[in-house]
């Protein structure tokens, strides 16, 4: 599409000409995805997403937010057109439904999931950061009732999707903290929850993760890291790093900055704390060879990452790998990973446990959760 046909718009609303004509294409059919989805659906459906009239008024001027959102969609479903507008008729009913716009209203026990997770402050570029929690965690009281956890694990991404503005703002940064997690810490309870989760998510949000940062990693999650990660694409690789406990708030400080919670705050100059890190890494020359280095390639927003000869196969969420071959640097060690890194019983189980982590792959329609159930 020429540029005069699309207004100037903030930094999240900048397009490819390919993702402008797909986007388009989408845009054209809306009216027919709202009604398609209103009589799929058993309660009324918004027409709004996240702030955003999907129907406005045919006077207004042209809404890049939509845009933003539909481009999303479509990079969710590997720019297939077709099966992005499949995606957004499915989440609009599965919102109406699920009462999804109503669930930030909802109260959950602090005492339960109070240091389970949590939304705090915003990064260097002004992206929402979430905080999951899962060293200590009670497995039985936070997910023995499930349908309870999948609610507040929603209300948790909502909270993050109304903190964009769909301008300069549309992608979310999130902290994955696995201190004090044991080799027993994921059990059958944290499984099915873990399970239903990405469904959830993969289902009904479209690409908005930036960067997702696993901390105070224990040694043994590298290994399942690296095991898990042959069933991961180099784009998904792309957003994800891992940072031992020693170089967890160095990392944090460098990517986020210091609008962090207390434990990640860094209370010495960032600068002799990397030095003091640097000298532990050198130390160890196992350990300094295995991983990557902080100098890594900052993560390029996802929407900026649609290549000239889309479609084709993607994933959902896409930050630069790096592996064995890094240079070391005097910077605090890290290593990419993909997104689940708990142990497994067995290799063979790794694909199960990665299964829905990827848009390309299939859920079984025969297992359904608490949340997907009509």
């Amino acid at each position: 599409m020429a540029d005069s046909e699309h207004p100037k718009g903030g930094k999240a609303q900048q397009f490819t000409e390919l993702e402008s004509k797909l986007i388009s294409e989408l845009r054209t059919q809306l009216p027919d995805i709202l009604l398609e989805a209103s009589n799929a659906s058993s309660k009324p459906i918004s027409h709004t997403l996240w702030g955003v009239d999907l129907q406005p008024s045919p006077s207004a001027d042209r809404d890049l937010r939509i845009d933003v959102i539909l481009g999303k969609f479509l990079k969710a479903r590997t720019n297939d057109v077709h099966l992005a507008r499949t995606m957004l008729v499915n989440t609009l009913q599965w919102r109406a439904e699920y009462g999804t716009d109503s669930i930030l209203d909802e109260q959950f026990p602090d005492d339960v999931f109070g240091h389970v997770g949590m939304l705090y402050g915003r990064d260097k570029d002004s992206r929402p950061v979430t905080y999951n929690f899962y060293g200590g965690v009670d497995n039985k009281q936070v997910f023995g009732d499930l349908d309870r956890f999948l609610r507040w694990r929603v209300q948790l991404h909502e909270r993050g999707m109304q903190q964009l503005d769909f301008v300069d703002v549309a992608d979310m940064v999130q902290v994955h903290d696995y201190e004090g997690v044991g080799l027993l810490s994921y059990d059958k309870l944290a499984r099915m929850a873990s399970k239903a989760t990405v469904q959830i998510m993969s289902d009904n949000y479209p690409e908005t993760l930036a960067t997702k940062i696993f901390a105070n990693v224990p040694g043994w999650g590298e290994t399942v890291f690296n095991i898990i990660g042959r069933w991961l694409s180099e784009d998904t690789k792309k957003k994800f790093v891992v940072v031992s406990k020693t170089s967890a708030r160095a990392v944090l400080a460098q990517r986020i900055g210091g609008d962090v919670p207390e434990k990640f705050r860094v209370h010495e100059p960032v600068g002799d704390m990397e030095a003091s890190k640097t000298e532990d890494v050198e130390g160890d020359g196992e350990r300094a060879g295995a991983t990557a280095t902080l100098s890594a390639p900052e993560p390029r927003p996802a929407h900026m990452d649609v290549a000239e000869d889309l479609p084709k196969p993607t994933d959902a969420v896409d930050v630069e790998t790096q592996g064995n071959d890094a240079q070391p640097v005097p910077e605090p060690a890290v290593t990419a990973a993909p997104e689940v890194i708990d142990p497994v019983d067995n290799p063979s189980d790794l694909a199960t446990e990665t299964a829905g982590m990827r848009l390309d792959d299939s859920t079984d329609p025969k297992e359904e959760t608490p949340a997907t159930q009509k």
